[in-house]
């Protein structure tokens, strides 16, 4: 049994590329928000806000994989993230001049939250909280770039709060596949605190209540995207696969940007 969960928690048995393609998604799944963010508001998507989005998510999570002594396990891996990391922090600095002054100073911000996340991520609901909040924060106002100081005026349109929801969804979906790490590493995240199975349950109701909350706005795309969420929480062995719970999840969560792309919503 112990060696069985050591395997698991180094993420032996999975293969590399399905590894990178659950460390790549994040970025498809920006594009998501970035495209509901223009649908919704009926603003006009800035090009350059969007890429800096995209580029962002991906030094964010090619940092915080690169942090994780679990990846050394596969020097090869480690070297595509590394490749991944300054070639996206090398494009976020080439973006920034064609980008509004009150809207880069969200960069600081958003910054703090991602270098302050493994520590912060310790104490209860933080993880559960914060990463929804900023994947909200940061997908609604870098692409539509509006110019207002932190992006407060993007943050306020009625779509942050079923993005919110559906994206806090997600993340507790995603929290059972890192249960046993979380134990082992002092995170009380919400699965160590009241059980996987409770989390689940958790889980499914926010999505519910964040697809509720986009039929109330007409926005059928997060609706599909919240039946389908709290669909997953009833498919437990599947979450718990290594990277292909997670990857799961995210596809899922980028349903309501693919729906939009082929007109059906």
């Amino acid at each position: 049994m112990g060696h069985r969960i050591e395997a698991r928690e180094s993420g032996a048995g999975t293969s590399t590329p399905a590894r990178l393609l659950h460390y790549l998604w994040p970025v498809a799944l920006g594009w998501t928000v970035a495209t509901v963010a223009g649908r919704a508001t009926g603003l006009p998507v800035s090009p350059a806000g969007r890429d800096l989005l995209l580029l962002g998510i991906g030094a964010a999570y090619s940092y915080d994989r690169l942090a994780d002594p679990a990846e050394a396990a596969s020097p090869a891996l480690l070297a595509l993230l590394r490749l991944g990391f300054v070639a996206c922090a090398a494009g976020t600095l080439m973006l920034l001049p064609r980008m509004p002054v009150g809207t880069l100073a969200l960069l600081p911000v958003l910054s703090t939250a991602v270098l302050a996340y493994r520590w912060a991520k310790a104490y209860p609901w933080v993880k559960a909280l914060l990463v929804p909040l900023v994947w909200t924060w940061a997908g609604l106002a870098l692409p539509l770039a509006d110019g207002s100081w932190l992006g407060w005026r993007s943050l306020a349109h009625p779509v942050a709060l079923p993005l919110f929801l559906l994206l806090a969804a997600g993340c507790l979906l995603c929290d059972v596949n890192d249960a046993a790490r979380d134990r082992a590493r002092g995170v009380r995240s919400l699965p160590v605190q009241v059980g996987v199975g409770r989390t689940l349950l958790v889980a499914a109701l926010v999505a519910i209540v964040g697809a509720a909350t986009g039929l109330a706005q007409g926005r059928l795309g997060l609706v599909a995207d919240g039946l389908l969420l709290a669909a997953l929480a009833a498919c437990r062995p599947l979450l718990m696969l290594e990277s292909w719970g997670p990857l799961a999840v995210d596809l899922a969560l980028t349903l309501p940007g693919i729906l939009i792309l082929a007109h059906l919503v």
